[in-house]
């Protein structure tokens, strides 16, 4: 039975809130440390600790532990573990304002996670006291007694909740101080890398101006600094130019009145004495004081102010080459058409792309890549006649519009590749670029128009198709746009079609491929999607995986392939067995992976199905890495924070690099079949091969090698230390019933002995 309670205990409450309301931010830590010391040693436990929830995540972790000499501490061991693993303990919290645990043993059988949890700690007896914020529970002050069981009477209960209500305030400050600073580091960071002004623009009710925030940008643009404008901006307002004065408060005070956002074009006189244009945005919020607080930024546009006539003129030409640009070509385009129809002859559209032109930006600059366009453009207009059209579209691609051709499809065919093969060979002819002689090649496709009005978009489209297939045959070459071309294009529509009928009727199916040791022991599975259609029979992932990352497609497939692989470990882990112990591996495209939904999702299907996270590997590939890895580790952090392991798929194949293995929280590289099919023959792949394992080994990272096929290959891997195989050689993917029976087999060793 725990002590009584005195009226002391009224004026430990009492100094407890008085202190903790005096503390600053940063003593509130070392506050909260002694409160819950001094209420272990008052109650005679072996360990008293606070809980904190993380509501992101929907994880707990121990943040405060004080444990009596010689007991074990567990805050290592209790940190970011899902709170849906303790469900009993989580609905009692909210429901007793004060849980008591006299015995552990005594638990009831609901509470069978809880209590193999506390046994895991040596806990014979504990009490717990719910923190809550707005009626819900975000924490938890607990106390563990090891060797004897505890009980509160009334009273002392009383009093432990009077302190948890203190301690939860306190909590809760210390979390929103928290986020303030988190908010204010970003604010101050991303200011930084901001080419204009961030601000926050205070108004009081007597006319007074400030700027609570003002980032440091505003000194480099008017020799003002941010400490000076946070008690007064009127010396940054007097710096806008008088004619532009007045329309600027007008602004101000109409956004005030209205609550609408702010936005407004002005002068101001900058720190080197010239005039800048300066463009302002911001949006309005009123105070509890009736203040007004805009949020904001404002930047120098004076450049653009200055180009605005320039860019009027040049609406229709490109300003680099002097050639018609997109909106003079649709012009042209339309005249050839009409002319076409009127005159029933040929016209064609020329679609024409530089080979390898990234290489000169890359190697030599884009001042070098600029000339090379000019030079191209020159040698176009040269090359055609008169009456035809040259436009640049962009980067390295151009356009021609040839118009006068017989009307007989044969002859306009051959008169027009006699014009485009006359441009390739002026294409080759050697360039000098500042000093240094280039020879380049193009890539030519060619549509013909007779007669029709077809569109700009639908001729660009073809004739780029046309392109394609150029750059496809070897590149330096003259390609027409035809029948096949079209047929390919429908094709793809149908498939795009038998697709989504596919996904609405439920034509996808999951299949498993076995993964397993050294020994032949199966450990694991990889989940692969198979597309059986009614009117095309088997569908190969190759061409229906990209098809549907194309067209969005994959992020209701991603769901439904996740919902389906949770189900079914669901009901291996019922089953018992080598199914309950399998890890299943779910490859996740890196569209499904960045939605800013995916964690809370995956995180919904866990509850939905009831599959264990420890049973579930998520599998990406190095191009969800192509990203801001600071989110890519936050995505992946969370996850592995559930008990989800992270795969690297077709490690070696993408954007391999050292610096985001040593950043990213992952479990497992996968070793990419291709380099596993040569392993005997090719001592290339046999030596990347032995330098990823090496890698795993050093990262203390598991590894995988995909698409073994002959034993050959895995004695190979064997020898090079690999410990883990997947492919044809043990199994090919199978649907859930035969990979079932599978597993069986290998129990009795009967399948192992044939692997």
């Amino acid at each position: 039975m725990a002590k009584a309670v005195t009226s002391g205990h009224r004026d430990f409450v009492y100094r407890l809130s008085l202190n903790l309301a005096r503390s600053k931010i940063d003593e509130l830590d070392g506050c909260i440390h002694g409160v819950i010391a001094e209420l272990g040693d008052w109650l005679g436990s072996d360990r008293a600790y606070l809980i904190n929830f993380e509501e992101a995540t929907q994880t707990i972790s121990i943040s405060h532990e004080i444990c009596r000499d010689g007991v074990t501490p567990q805050r290592d061991a209790i940190q970011n573990v899902p709170k849906d693993r303790y469900p009993w303990l989580m609905e009692q919290l909210q429901i007793l304002p004060v849980l008591v645990i006299p015995e552990v043993e005594q638990l009831p059988p609901d509470a069978e996670e809880e209590k193999l949890e506390f046994l895991r700690e040596s806990i014979r007896s504990l009490v717990l006291i719910g923190l809550k914020l707005e009626e819900q529970v975000s924490g938890i002050l607990g106390f563990d007694f090891l060797d004897h069981s505890c009980a509160l009477n009334p009273g002392t209960e009383d009093f432990l909740l009077q302190v948890g209500e203190v301690l939860g305030a306190a909590v809760h400050r210390q979390i929103l101080a928290s986020r303030n600073v988190r908010f204010e580091n970003s604010l101050y960071r991303y200011s930084d890398q901001f080419p204009g002004v961030i601000f926050q623009f205070r108004m009081y009710p007597d006319g007074q101006t400030t700027f609570p925030f003002i980032s440091e940008k505003v000194k480099e643009l008017f020799g003002l600094t941010a400490n000076a404008l946070s008690f007064d901006a009127k010396p940054l307002l007097d710096l806008i130019d008088p004619e532009d004065k007045k329309s600027f408060d007008e602004d101000v005070d109409e956004s005030r009145r209205q609550m609408t956002p702010f936005e407004t074009n002005f002068r101001a006189r900058k720190q080197d004495g010239t005039t800048a244009w300066m463009e302002a945005r911001s949006v309005p919020a009123r105070l509890a004081d009736d203040s007004m607080i805009w949020h904001g930024y404002f930047y120098d546009v004076s450049d653009r102010k200055q180009s605005e006539s320039e860019i009027e003129k040049l609406a229709f030409y490109d300003a680099l080459t002097g050639l018609p640009n997109r909106r003079l070509l649709r012009d042209r385009l339309a005249q050839a058409l009409t002319g076409s129809t009127r005159d029933h002859n040929h016209g064609a559209l020329v679609f024409i792309d530089l080979d390898h032109f990234k290489n000169i930006n890359d190697s030599a600059g884009h001042m070098t890549g600029d000339e090379l366009l000019i030079q191209v453009g020159k040698r176009l207009k040269q090359t055609v006649r008169e009456w035809d059209t040259v436009a640049r579209l962009g980067g390295d691609e151009f356009v021609l519009v040839l118009k006068g051709f017989p009307a007989d499809d044969a002859s306009a065919a051959a008169r027009v590749e006699k014009v485009c093969e006359k441009v390739r060979e002026a294409l080759n002819e050697p360039y000098e670029l500042n000093g240094f002689e280039y020879t380049g090649t193009p890539s030519i496709g060619v549509t013909l128009f007779f007669d029709h009005d077809d569109s700009l978009e639908e001729l660009l489209g073809q004739a780029d198709m046309a392109m394609f297939r150029a750059k496809e045959d070897g590149r330096n070459c003259i390609r027409f746009y035809d029948a096949m071309m079209q047929k390919k294009v429908s094709e793809r529509l149908a498939m795009e079609s038998d697709l989504r009928l596919a996904i609405r009727k439920n034509q996808l199916a999951v299949h498993y491929q076995v993964l397993v040791d050294e020994k032949g022991k199966p450990i694991g599975a990889e989940a692969l999607l198979r597309w059986h259609c009614p009117g095309r029979g088997m569908v190969s992932p190759a061409e229906f995986i990209p098809l549907a990352e194309e067209t969005g497609l994959i992020e209701s497939v991603g769901y439904w392939v996740l919902e389906e692989v949770m189900s079914t470990i669901a009901s291996w882990k019922q089953r018992g067995g080598a199914l309950a112990r399998l890890q299943v591996s779910v490859n996740v495209s890196a569209r499904q992976f960045h939605l800013p939904s995916f964690c809370s999702t995956v995180m919904a299907l866990l509850r939905k199905t009831g599959a264990s996270p420890r049973n579930l590997k998520v599998e990406i590939t190095e191009s969800a890495l192509a990203y801001d890895l600071d989110l890519v580790e936050e995505t992946l952090r969370t996850l592995r924070s559930m008990g989800i392991r992270i795969s690297l798929d077709d490690f070696g194949t993408g954007y391999s690099s050292l610096g985001y293995l040593k950043r990213l929280s992952l479990d497992e590289l996968k070793i990419d079949q291709g380099f596993v099919r040569d392993i005997l023959d090719d001592p290339n792949d046999a030596a990347i091969a032995e330098t990823i394992l090496a890698l795993a080994s050093a990262l203390k990272l598991s590894a995988v090698a995909e698409g073994v096929e002959t034993k050959g290959q895995l004695e190979r891997l064997v020898s090079m230390g690999c410990t883990r195989f997947q492919g044809y050689y043990f199994s090919r993917p199978l649907p859930a019933t035969e990979f079932e029976r599978l597993l069986e087999k290998s129990g009795t060793g009967e399948q192992r002995r044939a692997w």
